[in-house]
C-alpha cells in the first residue's frame, strides 16, 4: 500500500513539473527579440528663439536643422496572440548639424503595440503604434576669435513622444528573419537653455520635431 501511495505521489509530482516545465516552455516561445539600424531624417521642428549677446537681447524664429543621421533600436516583445504582439522598445538616433561640429541625438523608450498580419509560411507584415518619453542632447562648438578655448553650447531635454511603424518580414528559420521597415518618431517640444558666461544666453524652444527613418531588422524568436 506504501509503495503504491509513493508511486502515485511521484507520478502527480512529474506531471506536474512536466506542466510547469511545459508552461514556461510555451511562454518563452512567445517571446523575441528585434533589433533594427537605418538612415534617420528630421523634418518641420519650427524653433523659437530669445537670449542676449554682446550685441544685446535678440528674438528669432525659424526651423531646426540638421543632416540625415543614424537611428538604431532593440526592442523586447511578447506575442499575445498569432496577430497581436507588445513590445519594449529603445534605440538611440544620431544626426550631425549643419557643420561638423554641431551633433543632435534624441534617445527614445517606448512601449509598441504591434498588429501582425501574416501572408506567407515565410513572409509576414506588421503595422505599430507607440509612445513614451524622448531624451534629447544638443551639442554645438565653435570657435571666437575673442576666446582662445572653442565655445561649447549643450543641453538636454526630455519629452513625450509618439511612434508609429510599418514593415515587412521574411523567415529566414524557424528563429530568425530579416526585414525592412519604415519608422515615424514625433516630439512634442524640446526645451533647451544654451549659454556661455561674456558671450551668449539663449532659449531655445523646438516644437512638432519629427525624424522618419528606413531600417533593415533583424529579429530572433527565442
Amino acid at each position: 500500500m506504501k509503495s503504491t501511495t509513493s508511486l502515485a505521489k511521484c507520478t502527480g509530482i512529474a506531471l506536474f513539473l512536466g506542466s510547469a516545465s511545459s508552461q514556461a516552455a510555451d511562454w518563452r516561445d512567445n517571446l523575441y527579440l528585434h533589433t533594427d539600424i537605418g538612415s534617420a531624417s528630421l523634418a518641420n521642428g519650427p524653433t523659437t528663439t530669445r537670449g542676449f549677446s554682446s550685441s544685446g537681447p535678440f528674438q528669432s524664429r525659424g526651423s531646426f536643422r540638421a543632416d540625415t543621421g543614424i537611428r538604431g533600436d532593440l526592442a523586447l516583445g511578447y506575442n499575445l496572440t498569432k496577430s497581436l504582439a507588445l513590445e519594449v522598445d529603445s534605440g538611440a538616433i544620431w544626426n550631425p548639424g549643419p557643420t561638423s561640429q554641431n551633433d543632435f541625438y534624441q534617445i527614445p523608450v517606448m512601449l509598441n503595440v504591434v498588429y501582425q498580419i501574416r501572408l506567407s509560411d515565410s513572409w509576414k507584415a506588421y503595422l505599430g503604434a507607440g509612445a513614451g518619453g524622448v531624451v534629447s542632447i544638443t551639442h554645438s562648438q565653435f570657435r571666437d576669435a575673442a576666446f582662445h578655448a572653442p565655445i561649447v553650447l549643450e543641453d538636454s531635454d526630455a519629452s513625450f513622444g509618439y511612434q508609429a511603424e510599418a514593415g515587412i518580414n521574411y523567415a529566414l528559420s524557424r528563429h530568425l528573419e530579416v526585414g525592412l521597415k519604415y519608422k515615424f518618431l514625433g516630439v512634442d517640444e524640446y526645451e533647451y537653455h544654451l549659454s556661455q558666461p561674456g558671450f551668449l544666453s539663449e532659449d531655445v524652444k523646438v516644437r512638432d520635431l519629427f525624424t522618419h527613418s528606413a531600417q533593415v531588422s533583424l529579429t530572433w524568436k527565442f
